[in-house]
């Protein structure tokens, strides 16, 4: 008896897990607009760029980031852009298997978190935005148009 409730337990946890994360297996799955700083998405050969699921490859790039309080930024966080039924959303890798999920917003202000209730808070210097989450700071390339 114990044990079908710890299982239905764990099975619920789980559950939460995937709806908090978004339920996205492939993070960030999708491609990116014209212009988008080079790093295209190399599929495993023999698949038609897709990876067999349809969408456009994937768009990744470096940013350089200063993660957990770090001082000083290096250029260890990889991007990920995917629309998403009209709204750009980036996927920030950290090397350690962390993530952050922002929306570029619309208006071009910036970005926003996309979860959590970290405050943000965006600096631009010159061609570059910083963004600061938390304990993490990442720096974005901005193109003007």
């Amino acid at each position: 008896m114990w044990m079908r409730i710890a299982a239905a337990l764990c099975v619920a946890g789980i559950a939460v897990l995937l709806v908090t994360c978004g339920g996205d297996v492939v993070a960030g799955a999708g491609g990116g607009n014209a212009g988008d700083p080079p790093g295209t998405f190399t599929p495993p050969s023999g698949t038609d760029g897709t990876g067999g699921s349809g969408l456009p490859p994937l768009k990744s790039t470096t940013i350089a980031c200063a993660l957990t309080g770090s001082t000083t930024f290096d250029s260890t966080c990889s991007v990920e852009r995917v629309e998403v039924e009209g709204v750009s959303l980036l996927t920030v890798f950290h090397p350690d298997g962390g993530f952050r999920r922002f929306e570029q917003l619309a208006d071009g202000s910036g970005l926003a978190a996309v979860a959590g209730a970290d405050a943000v808070t965006q600096t631009l210097k010159g061609d570059t935005l910083e963004i600061a989450i938390a304990a993490n700071r990442y720096r974005f390339p901005v193109s003007f148009q």
